[in-house]
């Protein structure tokens, strides 16, 4: 099954707003500089017709996303959950070039053991090279590299869209974002910057 619970984290996390940076239950970080884009959305998961596999996930304001069910994950939603109740589903967030539109990767599903291991609704943790921030449009676009560190040449990257401020001399830095869904939008909610990433890839 591919339920996932708080995993043991023996280090004291700086919490910082009611939206933090990096949270215990998104995984440990191997790399200071570690790309990462998943979130946690609230909602019902409404296969297709003839099929588990892809659908829409309807989140708590109406919303709706389609999404798909990765393989690791459809044992456990066929034999485990219940879809006709709200379920907190464990996602990778992607845009669809053709359309823009937001779609979910759905690799799991969480069930919070006690009241710190509760995150902010439809929380999403994204970290990544900066490479392209309108102060007018308050719009930021994310480069981020799959399972790859900067000290990795061969990569593999997605862009993701933000909305939200940051600071104007920050293309090409490495930010870490928790941010949270909005009428289908990625709105940034607390952010950080590592620094400037000196390797072009």
């Amino acid at each position: 099954m591919n339920l996932i619970k708080r995993p043991i984290y023996p280090q004291k996390f700086p919490f910082n707003s009611n939206y933090p940076l990096d949270h215990p239950i998104m995984g440990i970080l191997p790399h200071p500089m570690q790309y990462r884009a998943i979130g946690i959305v609230e909602g019902k998961y409404q296969p297709l017709e003839n099929t588990l596999t892809k659908g829409v996930i309807i989140i708590s304001d109406n919303q709706i996303f389609d999404s798909v069910l990765l393989g690791k994950t459809i044992s456990a939603v066929k034999n485990h959950i219940d879809l006709n109740q709200v379920q907190n589903w464990v996602v990778y967030p992607h845009r669809i070039p053709e359309t823009n539109q937001l779609h979910f990767q759905i690799t799991g599903v969480y069930f919070p053991q006690n009241i710190d291991d509760v995150l902010p609704k439809n929380y999403f943790s994204i970290r990544g090279e900066v490479i392209y921030y309108s102060k007018k449009e308050q719009k930021v676009i994310v480069k981020i590299c799959k399972n790859k560190t900067l000290s990795n040449k061969r990569v593999e990257f997605f862009k993701l869209e933000l909305e939200g401020k940051i600071p104007d001399n920050s293309l090409k830095h490495f930010y870490s974002f928790s941010a949270t869904v909005e009428d289908t939008k990625i709105i940034i909610k607390h952010y950080i910057d590592l620094g400037l990433i000196a390797v072009n890839f």
